[in-house]
């Protein structure tokens, strides 16, 4: 049933096979925007969404999908659909120039995938429990870690929440530090050049597309210039960060609770809501609104790219030099001198470095990651939390919180070793198959996610080529193999996408399993993440499933008929 408002804007409600389902989503056709897309046919059959995500690194738009439409502004869409119930409304794209058609998607499909809406995570009770539940298992974590040597320990114990949490109240100096390093990464993001690229066409703004400034790489080399700086002045000590790591932690929470209030507040008083369930809690964990902006910042991709992933990799940073300076200090305690090191010549003499090799293991593993998510940011606005999700607990807490400060806990279990005298040490021949193990995983992620999201972004007509570091061999496809559906997306076959269906998801479990591996095997701890990660990759993948054979029907077993394998290859 399509009803018309007072605005002039379209709103359907469809109830499917017993489902839950509820389409809320609104589109609003102009003429300025139907210069991209001339009509998007509100469906009058709705079908369930997939592919959401919990915000743990890997970004995905429906991985083997890569989208077929141009893009660029040279093209422009005319539409063709028709809205009979048993019909499929497809989008013809041509180009301006020859005005030859090209490739037609099925633009109902989108829009019903835009706007239905099927509860997930247990519903309405299962999102509450996860809002209550998560703070509530880091700050445990975090204890264990802290306070009891990372062991595993009952949280009704008597003492148990009354000691430990002391060492997570908040303080003032926290406040500043995590506020502060927020605000900052909010300036860099609007000031700094860089590349503006074009995201989806969004079916809720009726296939407008949003316009994105990445200068992540630009904020990232200022980060890290700024950081030495300030280190090296004695203004404010790396070390600083993790001094201060549970009190930082407890911000984190706090704020991320704070912001979600007040994003779902303003969105429902605005009339900026997009895909509302009904029911308050599950739309406070899920969003209200889809594409938030202060000026030209899309707060989205803002809060998953800069905040997390820098963070987490200024604790390890933090850790690193802590333990430094203590094994520093310990030599001097023991009356031995400190190793210098003679560069150059003699012309330049610096203090040996002194941090422990899993230290050091850490560090270069969270750069690898952060360093990737700058370089390759023009890539992020057509990922699936952008293009899907909207801005919610899930996105929102995760990000500010949860990334930072639980990925991080194998570093810290290393530091506090370490600052309890009792360092852990391998032998040479462990350590050095971890680090090539580490970035032999990292090669496979890096150019398995460049291969794909430069293939789509071609397809699109919004591919950049950057220079930013490091460019591996292997990141573009010069002519692929890939299955073309009927919906009008090619499901790319060529490069890692040949070998196994998730073969990025393979190498990033790799990588999150080495960060488990340098610690040993005294603490379970270390390893919260990569099984986290493993369950979350595993219902992410079978989601993806559903809705690809959903969407595509006898192309997608085309598909797996061609790419038999998910993860390993010729295993699994």
């Amino acid at each position: 049933m399509l009803l018309q408002s007072e605005r002039g804007t379209w709103r359907s409600k469809a109830t499917v096979g017993g489902l839950r389902h509820r389409s809320a989503a609104t589109t609003n056709v102009t003429a300025k925007n139907a210069t991209k897309v001339n009509a998007i046919s509100p469906p009058s059959v709705q079908s369930g969404r997939s592919e959401s995500s919990s915000s743990t690194g890997s970004e995905t738009n429906s991985d083997d999908e890569v989208g077929s439409i141009d893009q660029c502004q040279k093209q422009a869409s005319i539409a063709k659909s028709s809205c009979s119930n048993d019909s499929v409304s497809l989008t013809e794209t041509r180009d301006i120039a020859t005005m030859k058609p090209s490739i037609k998607i099925d633009t109902q499909k989108d829009f019903a995938r835009d706007t239905a809406i099927i509860y997930e995570f247990g519903g309405p009770l299962g999102v509450t429990f996860l809002m209550i539940g998560f703070p509530v298992l880091m700050s445990y974590l975090f204890i264990c870690l802290g306070s009891h040597a990372g062991y595993l320990k009952n949280p009704f114990e008597m003492g148990f929440w009354s000691e430990g949490l002391r060492t997570i109240y908040p303080t003032w100096r926290a406040i500043k530090i995590y506020l502060g390093f927020n605000m900052f990464q909010y300036v860099t993001a609007a000031t700094l050049p860089g590349v503006k690229v074009l995201g989806l066409p969004v079916p809720s703004l009726g296939g407008k597309q949003l316009e994105y400034l990445c200068n992540g790489v630009a904020t990232w080399y200022v980060d890290l210039v700024l950081i030495f700086v300030l280190h090296k002045s004695g203004y404010f000590p790396i070390t600083s960060v993790v001094d201060e790591i549970g009190p930082i932690m407890s911000v984190a929470m706090i704020w991320g609770v704070i912001v979600t209030l007040a994003t779902y507040i303003v969105g429902v008083v605005s009339g900026r809501t997009h895909r509302m369930s009904g029911s308050i809690l599950y739309d406070i964990f899920m969003g209200a609104v889809l594409n938030p902006r202060i000026g030209n910042v899309d707060l989205k991709m803002w809060s998953e790219i800069r905040i997390p992933w820098k963070l987490l990799f200024f604790i390890s940073l933090s850790a690193a030099v802590k333990d430094h300076e203590i094994n520093v200090a310990r030599r001097l305690a023991a009356g031995m001198p400190p190793q210098v090191w003679h560069l150059f010549g003699g012309v330049l003499e610096m203090t040996a470095i002194q941090t422990t090799p899993p230290l050091l293991f850490m560090t270069l593993a969270h750069f690898l990651y952060v360093n990737a998510c700058m370089k390759g940011e023009e890539c992020i606005p057509t990922t699936w939390d952008i293009f899907y999700e909207k801005w919610g607990y899930m996105l929102i807490f995760w990000n500010f919180a949860g990334v930072p400060f639980s990925y991080c806990y194998s570093t810290l279990y290393l530091l506090n070793r370490s600052l309890s005298n009792n360092p852990i040490h391998h032998s040479t021949v462990y350590t050095i198959t971890l680090f090539v193990i580490l970035t032999t995983a990292y090669y496979v992620w890096d150019t398995a996610n460049s291969q794909k999201n430069r293939f789509r972004m071609q397809q699109r007509g919004t591919y950049i080529k950057r220079n930013t570091f490091p460019q591996l061999p292997w990141g573009t496809l010069r002519n692929p193999t890939y299955v073309q559906t009927k919906h009008g997306n090619k499901l790319l076959t060529g490069g890692w996408w040949g070998i196994a269906r998730k073969i990025h998801y393979t190498a990033d479990l790799v990588m999150a399993l080495s960060w488990g591996l340098i610690t040993g095997f005294d603490s379970f701890i270390p390893y919260f993440y990569v099984c986290f990660f493993t369950v979350v990759l595993v219902h992410r993948v079978g989601r993806d499933h559903i809705h690809c054979k959903e969407k595509y029907g006898v192309d997608f077993e085309e598909y797996c008929r061609q790419v038999p394998y998910i993860f390993i290859p010729f295993v699994f």
